[in-house]
């Protein structure tokens, strides 16, 4: 009897991976993961570029840009968003998909001043 029920436990549990291997949502998620994930990972590389550019500004005008300052604010939602996506925190997809992550950055000035 407990024989049977196991068996019946595994052909469930069979009929259940089967049916979400054919899933097509399952497949576009996936394809919209791995898109996300490259651009999440260009997104990165900017940011690094955007501080570097901040560093180098910091040093010659003694305060950042306030532009980059804007932008990298919305990179650094926009990737939180992509995070959140490819780790299944979130079903929306960011942008394109979404609006642009907006808002002010919460710092107006550095008071790291040496």
């Amino acid at each position: 009897m407990k024989g049977n029920r196991q068996l019946s436990e595994v052909a469930g549990m069979t009929q259940k991976i089967t049916d979400n291997l054919k899933s097509e949502t399952r497949w576009l998620r996936l394809l919209f993961m791995v898109f996300f994930a490259f651009v999440g990972y260009i997104c990165g590389m900017l940011v690094m570029l955007v501080a570097f550019i901040q560093i180098v500004h910091g040093f010659i005008m003694g305060e950042p840009n306030q532009r980059l300052l804007r932008l990298s604010y919305g990179l650094n939602r926009f990737l939180f968003h992509v995070i959140q996506f490819i780790t299944y925190n979130s079903d929306q997809k960011p942008y394109p998909f979404n609006d642009w992550p907006d808002g002010n950055p919460c710092c107006e000035k550095s008071d790291a001043k040496e």
